[in-house]
């Protein structure tokens, strides 16, 4: 994995793809595997530096039962309009194809009307607690716990 000054950086790594499964953008984002709770399968979900907070789909929030009464009540601007939903604390696995998977957990924003299987990891409350690295030559994604 990689590391900094001598000291380890990151924990995992896993190839990203750089077209989006949902045919809503023709430019290239970064999309990567992540497991969510208990279920049986891997979610693809969009890497968002730019995003105020990450974005959980109610169907995937549905399935892993995530506790909606804990949630804080919050408004987000989205490419979809103003939606207002909940802040709630989900917990998630980076997978890595080499190296450790990366459990932790993050602040996503949950609200009604939002496309099915579109999910966001922003910078507020969860990429800003872990290190990312990209090696878009190769379609290299890294992670590791934050310090």
């Amino acid at each position: 994995m990689l590391t900094l000054r001598g000291d380890r950086f990151t924990c995992g790594r896993a190839t990203f793809s750089d077209s989006s499964p949902f045919q809503l953008e023709p430019t290239a984002k970064v999309y990567v595997r992540v497991k969510f709770g208990n279920l049986p399968r891997t979610l693809l979900v969009q890497i968002d530096t730019g995003a105020a907070w990450s974005i959980l789909a109610p169907d995937v929030a549905e399935a892993i039962q995530v506790p909606l009464d804990s949630g804080d009540p919050a408004k987000l601007s989205t490419r979809f309009g103003i939606k207002h939903g909940l802040l709630v604390k989900v917990g998630f696995t980076f997978i890595a194809e080499e190296g450790e998977h990366l459990a932790t957990e993050g602040t996503f924003f949950i609200t009604e009307n939002w496309p099915e299987g579109l999910n966001f990891l922003g910078y507020s409350g969860l990429l800003d607690a872990v290190r990312i690295a990209l090696d878009p030559q190769a379609n290299h994604f890294y992670f590791g716990p934050g310090v």
